[in-house]
């Protein structure tokens, strides 16, 4: 990797635990946000009338991943996860995976086509899914897009 080298957004895989072999069209909504508090005013004061103002994480929001897929024929696995992920809303009970989740990793390439830039997703599951507008004319590929939630987010390379 040449030093200083800028990163193509477009040289990128997003790898699903047990479905690694996806056609991915895009990965959008890759963040993290510490909570703080004790930051925007003073809290407090001290000898001298001193005011005192500290930022201190309090917690962690992670926003939703999404994912917009290829489909392929007879590949029916991502709606699959996502029905058994969830509960029927009539039925009830527990979900076909109890409440197993999986892990992600997307990684950005540099032009010599080696990982420049890794994330890795624990706790993942997806909260929602859609399909794509199916239309007369349409010159577009079949998709389908998946809102992944997750646990944690760390960038490891």
């Amino acid at each position: 990797m040449a030093k200083g080298e800028v990163l193509a957004c477009s040289k990128y895989s997003f790898e699903l635990g047990k479905y690694p072999d996806l056609v991915i069209k895009s990965v959008s909504g890759i963040s993290s946000t510490l909570q703080t508090a004790g930051d925007s005013k003073s809290y407090g004061v001290t000898k001298g009338a001193k005011s005192v103002i500290q930022a201190t994480v309090t917690g962690v929001t992670n926003s939703k991943v999404t994912v917009e897929f290829v489909c392929t024929v007879g590949d029916d696995r991502l709606i699959k996860w996502y029905s058994a992920s969830h509960t029927e809303p009539l039925g009830g009970g527990g979900s076909e995976t109890k409440g197993v989740r999986d892990t992600a990793t997307i990684t950005l390439y540099n032009q010599g086509g080696e990982a420049a830039a890794v994330w890795e997703l624990k706790g993942v599951m997806p909260a929602s899914y859609k399909s794509i507008k199916l239309e007369a004319g349409a010159e577009g590929l079949a998709t389908e897009t998946i809102e992944f939630v997750y646990e944690s987010l760390h960038r490891t390379k």
